[in-house]
């Protein structure tokens, strides 16, 4: 179809539009979204490739559950939930939602946002406010509201909330990388982040560069397992006291009228972290499409966010925490120019067969916390330059100039004063004025959004470019 075609199209359907006018360049892959590799066996590699990509499934849930006063044990077990979760959420996304090769797992927007609320009014509340996040958030889709509403969250508000999700999850990854500052944890957290830097840039031309592409899940092997086991700081016992093959269970934490709560502050809270992995997961629509030839319209976005409404809701009947769109696997299909949805089904699948191996949890929560936390640290600059990246693509003006420095430093100082400079003060407020003074995604979701209709649409500051 032209481009005359296309734009003929979106004019007589609404839900044909570009979403917004930075759109990446588009780049014609190898493998489009609906075609299929040759043979089963590279289907099971590329697919096998997609998780390997990111630690975010094996550490979100561990901080929230670490958040909620659970010991290893159990945090092993919502490791195993969490994945199962996101391989039921993928294959949802994929063949119902906006069908594009968009892996679904544990979101770090939300998981900012639960571990404040969970802290704060314990869990119950917290999956109570999952439950009602998750319905919004699939109505939001749903009624196709977001063609309208996207006016409020535009490319550089996306990039910015983005970087203060790697920024607020990476203070807790330097935490555990540290731990007590014993001189093991700093041999551990070295080794790891080197493995990795030699594994990613030595290795592109080996076995095709899935040694590189997969740096982080072979050095959370080699040395979680290898030098910390030689080390004495693996919890073998642990490992050895899960079976390996466990059905996760319905409900496992209660439910809606028998356990979970609904409470006002608990349900706002998570529902700005909700907000915010809405506005992250329109930039990964975006880019998604970008690297897989597809023109990034109105419609991904509506039946995208959706189905990840709806793969929150499933994911919590099963004990996980919501799911969101995974930039890193992005960078696989840039990489890799296969950008097959058939290719991401079968990592849906292989991530349903490790979550239905707790022995496969345990393992990762056996290793010394100073390793996840070295890998985290990677992880979270991953995002970090991701959110750079969307803010990079908007109009150079002076208005987003302001509004990406002011959000930032808002997103940042707050917390910090609110802890450390007020802190008597702060624990005397009410629970959802802590949650807005302290949490640095929460703040940058709202104050990002109000900057932008004030400066943007109220001072038609957009419409002033910066003259390079």
């Amino acid at each position: 179809m032209s481009n005359a075609e296309l734009n003929k199209n979106a004019v007589l359907d609404p839900q044909e539009q570009p979403v917004w006018e930075e759109n990446p360049r588009i780049v014609k892959p190898i493998l489009g979204i609906d075609d299929k590799p040759n043979t089963w066996w590279e289907s099971l590699l590329y697919g096998w490739q997609h998780t390997l990509v990111d630690i975010s499934p094996f550490v979100l849930p561990l901080l929230v559950a670490t958040a909620a006063g659970l010991g290893p044990d159990e945090g092993a077990v919502w490791v195993s939930r969490g994945l199962f979760g996101m391989g039921l959420a993928t294959l949802l996304q994929t063949t119902f939602g906006n069908k594009l090769p968009i892996i679904q797992g544990p979101s770090a927007t939300v998981t900012g946002a639960l571990t404040s609320v969970v802290a704060l009014y314990g869990m119950p509340a917290m999956w109570g406010a999952i439950l009602v996040g998750g319905l919004i958030e699939m109505l939001l889709g749903a009624t196709k509201v977001l063609g309208v509403l996207r006016k409020m969250f535009p490319v550089v508000v996306s990039g910015v909330v983005v970087m203060s999700i790697g920024y607020s999850l990476g203070r807790t990854a330097v935490g555990w990388m540290i731990g007590d500052g014993s001189a093991s944890n700093f041999i551990l957290a070295a080794a790891t982040i080197l493995l990795i830097f030699i594994l990613q840039f030595t290795t592109k031309n080996i076995a095709n560069g899935i040694i590189s592409r997969g740096s982080i899940f072979f050095s959370i092997w080699i040395v979680g397992l290898g030098l910390a086991g030689v080390m004495g700081k693996v919890d073998w016992a642990l490992v050895a006291s899960k079976p390996w093959f466990a059905f996760p269970g319905f409900f496992p934490y209660g439910g809606p009228g028998f356990g979970w709560k609904f409470v006002g502050g608990a349900i706002i809270g998570v529902f700005v972290g909700y907000l915010g992995s809405i506005v992250e997961s329109i930039g990964d629509y975006a880019a998604t499409c970008a690297v897989s030839g597809e023109t990034y319209r109105v419609k991904h976005m509506n039946k995208g966010i959706m189905a990840e409404g709806l793969g929150c809701i499933i994911a919590s009947i099963f004990g996980g925490i919501p799911v969101s769109s995974y930039t890193q696997n992005i960078g696989i299909i840039s990489t890799t120019k296969i950008a097959s949805r058939y290719v991401v089904k079968v990592s849906a699948c292989i991530l349903l067969l490790y979550g239905l191996s707790p022995k496969f949890g345990a393992l990762l929560v056996a290793i010394p916390r100073s390793i996840i936390g070295a890998v985290f640290v990677i992880v979270c600059g991953s995002i970090v330059t991701s959110g750079i990246q969307l803010v990079s693509s908007a109009k150079p003006t002076t208005a987003n100039s302001f509004l990406v420095g002011t959000t930032m430093l808002f997103a940042v100082g707050i917390p910090v004063y609110a802890t450390y400079g007020i802190s008597q003060w702060t624990k005397a407020q009410t629970p959802l004025i802590q949650l807005f003074l302290t949490n640095t995604v929460v703040i940058a979701v709202l104050v990002g959004i109000v900057l932008h209709l004030l400066l943007n649409v109220a001072f038609k500051g957009e419409q002033e470019e910066i003259e390079e």
